[in-house]
């Protein structure tokens, strides 16, 4: 069947019929919608995504204390997770400190954290790092002993050191020197790609609280140890 109105020519009586066109305005609502779309699109990224384990370090880390050490995009491993803080009596494979790494693609730790007994070495610690950067300090509680080590050789690495007066059996070492009296814990690892410097130096101080807090039940501490209810800020 001929479709007769398509074939009819318009009558002269007929209202002028209105073009359709495209506004100004109606392209720029356009464009803004697309860069809105685009932009979002570029900040939200969905193609990316990190992945981090449940549990670290001797069960004491969890996901959100290893968030702010990450960048955009990656997976973050402990490849011999350990069960229990080591200690000088319940040593952990022959040794008396404990050492937990977590890796990020690339052969990055993540993070490096460990525990062991220390001596009164405090001062000659704070001496060593301070040869290698600028030292600030960290007020972790009454008693303890904590500082900030900012690398003058990679510029971005930091590094946070605890000392926690600890009264723990110890057996007696051959060298007759007195059995140590602290618990030393030490947070460093590597700023990946993507992180923020400024969580990443905070995450280290909270990180080095609770594992302190871990350690000081691990070497079952006969004083009372005070931790600080928050870890201190690190300085800017």
């Amino acid at each position: 069947m001929v479709d007769v109105a398509h074939i009819i020519p318009p009558s002269p009586d007929d209202p002028p019929r209105r073009r359709s066109r495209v506004r100004p305005w109606h392209a720029a609502v356009a464009l803004a919608v697309a860069a809105a779309v685009g932009g979002g699109l570029w900040a939200w990224k969905p193609w990316q995504s990190v992945e981090l384990p449940q549990s670290a370090c001797w069960g004491v880390l969890d996901a959100n204390d290893l968030k702010p050490l990450t960048g955009p995009d990656g997976k973050a491993t402990e490849p011999r997770p350990a069960r229990e803080i080591a200690t000088p009596m319940k040593p952990a494979s022959g040794s008396r400190d404990s050492r937990c790494r977590v890796m990020w693609p690339g052969a990055t730790f993540l993070l490096d954290a460990e525990v062991r007994p220390a001596r009164d070495r405090i001062d000659a610690d704070r001496r060593n790092d301070a040869s290698g950067g600028s030292v600030a300090p960290l007020d972790f509680g009454p008693g303890t002993t904590g500082w900030a080590t900012a690398s003058d050789v990679v510029p971005g690495n930091t590094s946070v050191r605890l000392y926690v007066p600890c009264d723990f059996d110890s057996p007696r070492d051959d060298s007759d020197q007195p059995p140590p009296k602290y618990f030393g814990v030490l947070i460093s690892g590597d700023i990946v790609d993507g992180a923020s410097l400024r969580k990443a130096h905070q995450a280290y101080t909270d990180i080095a609280l609770k594992i302190g807090r871990a350690a000081a039940t691990a070497y079952e501490c006969r004083n009372t140890v005070t931790l600080a209810a928050t870890a201190p800020r690190v300085p800017s």
